[in-house]
């Protein structure tokens, strides 16, 4: 009995069918069914996709922090010891 290799797609290929699986009317069996797809391999990257996914939405992209005035700034000094007499001072 030959043995068949299944084809390897990319993340963006992957990240393709599961767009097309969730506007399927379809199980996860038959559509894996359907494209040729180890049930095995969709499993996989459908949890692969999601964890990405979650943590990339929880994640801010940006924090913004107002400006102060000059007259609001406040004093402030940094003192890193770094070991063998080395202090980094910032103020």
């Amino acid at each position: 009995m030959p043995t068949t290799r299944s084809k390897r797609r990319s993340r963006i290929q992957w990240e393709d069918l599961m767009v097309s699986y969730e506007a399927s009317n379809k199980t996860q069996r038959q559509f894996c069914s359907e494209h040729e797809i180890a049930y095995s391999s969709f499993c996989y990257w459908r949890k692969r996709l999601r964890r990405v996914a979650t943590s990339e939405s929880t994640l801010p992209k940006l924090i913004e922090i107002p400006a102060l005035e000059e007259n609001e700034a406040p004093v402030w000094r940094i003192e890193l010891d770094l070991g063998a007499g080395i202090v980094l001072r910032i103020r």
